[in-house]
């Protein structure tokens, strides 16, 4: 087995760290995108039906989806879920206690609604399976300056008497 030198152990030590860090920044400017989206929504009165705001859970058979608060990173109930970003998350993080929050079986005071009233933690509505979107689908955001020129294109055909 090679022997490293304490100052390799040290440059690769900081050299990993170094290199988690972009993924770390990454997910965590994502919670916050979604926790601001969610806010907006919930300012605004309005639910959040497909848990745009939100993390879904995996879909089990026949079992609701429920949807957990966006900051989680995952829902599930995986062995921190009580405790995300150091704060109590039982009820926002941990699938089974999201769902047995749900409205009809948890306090009036407590009870989480469906999405189709609410925005994240939220229990997904019963009948279809809901995923995420896809992260290489097409947006406007990438279509933005061909849009501005094909607005150009057609606004100057308009315009123009058509010669003769």
């Amino acid at each position: 087995m090679p022997k490293f030198s304490c100052r390799a152990t040290i440059l690769i030590a900081a050299s990993l760290m170094v290199l988690q860090c972009p993924v770390e920044g990454v997910r965590r400017s994502d919670a916050v995108r979604k926790m601001i989206a969610a806010r907006n929504l919930e300012a605004a009165g309005l639910p959040d039906p497909k848990c745009h705001t939100g993390v879904i859970a995996m879909k089990e058979k026949g079992k609701p989806q429920v949807c957990c608060a966006g900051y989680c990173g995952e829902c599930s109930d995986y062995p921190t879920c009580m405790s995300v970003r150091g704060q109590n998350s039982t009820f926002a993080c941990c699938k089974t206690q999201v769902f047995e929050r749900r409205c009809g079986s948890a306090p009036a005071n407590v009870c989480l609604k469906k999405c189709s009233e609410a925005v994240p933690p939220c229990i997904m509505e019963k009948g279809g399976t809901f995923t995420t979107p896809d992260p290489s689908a097409r947006t406007a955001g990438e279509d933005c300056n061909k849009a501005v020129a094909d607005w150009r294109k057609k606004v100057a055909a308009a315009t123009e008497p058509k010669k003769l």
